[in-house]
């Protein structure tokens, strides 16, 4: 094998549509390797572990894009944003783009709390009303937003704020 080859086989996996291109690194692992790949995510419980094993232990606050299909089985995931020890900035754009590539037809998006500490900040609450209000433009469901820890301390949108199964 080639230097050329070898180099070429050990890129991460590239989904190319048109002229954009997405390229999801997926934790030393092929992405088909993630052993939730078409698991359904029926409860809060069930993204929680998934963001738990991915984001969970992480030092600074990573956001995480669980892609479903429309059975909301896991088709898929992106790491959308990476932050600092207390912060992480994320636009609705960050996520619809790649989950528009994707095919999704709904995702859940996840945030670690390095801290700790599960409570939604203000920022928390604010970039999740921009979330639900622009996946509801584009027709793809904003499932839940869970924050959590790496001792699997969990806070999800959807559970404490009742919101309705297609919001």
């Amino acid at each position: 094998m080639t230097a050329t080859a070898r180099r070429a086989a050990a890129m991460p996996p590239t989904l190319t549509l048109t002229e954009a291109t997405v390229t999801v690194t997926l934790r030393d692992a092929a992405l088909f390797e993630a052993p939730w790949i078409g698991d359904p995510l029926t409860s809060p419980g069930a993204a929680t572990a998934v963001a738990v094993d991915v984001i969970g232990r992480r030092a600074t606050e990573s956001v995480l894009c669980l892609f479903l299909d429309a059975r909301y089985r896991v088709s898929g995931y992106a790491e959308v944003a990476r932050g600092t020890l207390n912060s992480a900035s994320l636009r609705p754009r960050d996520v619809l783009t790649p989950a528009l590539l994707s095919g999704a037809a709904a995702v859940i998006i996840a945030h670690n709390h390095p801290s700790g500490e599960t409570s939604p900040s203000r920022a928390d609450r604010l970039v999740t009303t921009a979330l639900r209000d622009a996946c509801r433009l584009v027709g793809v469901v904003l499932l839940d937003h869970v924050i959590v820890t790496a001792t699997g301390a969990s806070y999800s949108f959807r559970a404490a704020e009742g919101w309705e199964e297609r919001s």
